[in-house]
């Protein structure tokens, strides 16, 4: 299969590097115990986001990309390939139990930007089905600079995802001061530390508990957001560059 294919050159090309490079301490530690790789051959060098791009906006750059979408200033707002393995079901049900209890003309939306991935047409249904659907908006595949604006203005960033190596969305979202809902696997807990909501990426009841605090608690989005700030300041691509370069160095 194409999996045992993977699986032994993944294998083959360990064995013969001179060393690896490793996004977070969560990837080093996996392959460690998958690959037995041992510790000294392996330097992590974290992802950064590109803070050209993804960070505070003014109001002159934001308002053409929402009356582009049409949405308004109250949305949730997830960013990733639509597929079964990004745990998209998990945040549609979330906003479902959400908005039963908003009443209604309740504002909030669901925005999901990406391309469509394996198992969409599962997703389709779900939205399709849903009570919410005409709140639930799918804008496709956004450029960096659209998602940096709709960063900047959503309540809160969903990232539900089973499993990343990184999960550079943390950052971005941060490096725009946005909160971050996010799930809560080993490897987000890294890259965000304590500016982050965690939640389990298998409880919507969950998942929408902790929408309704936000759109209710102002005061707790800008502590998050402040924390955000100076996690998302621990990292940069110089930084990444240099150690990369030093590790090359030191191999030569």
């Amino acid at each position: 299969s194409v999996r045992k294919r993977v699986a032994s050159a993944t294998a083959r090309a360990i064995k013969k590097a001179k060393h690896l490079f490793s996004v977070s301490q969560f990837t080093k530690e996996e392959l460690k115990t998958v690959y037995n790789v041992s510790e000294t051959k392996i330097t992590v060098t974290p992802l950064s986001a590109d803070t050209e791009i993804y960070r505070r906006l003014d109001e002159r750059t934001i308002e053409p990309v929402l009356q582009k979408y049409r949405l308004g200033h109250n949305f949730f707002l997830f960013v990733g390939r639509l597929e079964k393995k990004k745990n998209v079901s998990t945040i549609i049900r979330a906003f479902e139990l959400f908005k039963q209890n908003r009443g209604m003309g309740d504002p909030f939306e669901l925005v999901l930007v990406g391309e469509q991935g394996f198992g969409y047409e599962e997703i389709r249904t779900y939205i399709e089905r849903s009570p919410q659907r005409t709140l639930i908006r799918e804008v496709g595949y956004l450029s960096d600079q659209e998602v940096a604006a709709l960063m900047n203005v959503s309540t809160a960033l969903l990232f539900p995802s089973w499993y990343e190596g990184f999960g550079i969305p943390n950052l971005e979202a941060m490096a725009c001061g946005t909160v971050l809902l996010t799930s809560d696997i080993q490897v987000h807990h890294e890259v965000a530390s304590d500016a982050a909501i965690f939640v389990s990426p298998q409880d919507p009841e969950l998942w929408a508990k902790q929408m309704s605090r936000l759109a209710a608690d102002p005061q707790l989005r800008e502590q998050l957001i402040e924390k955000g700030r100076g996690r998302v300041s621990g990292f940069s691509w110089d930084r990444t560059a240099k150690q990369t370069l030093e590790v090359l160095r030191s191999l030569v």
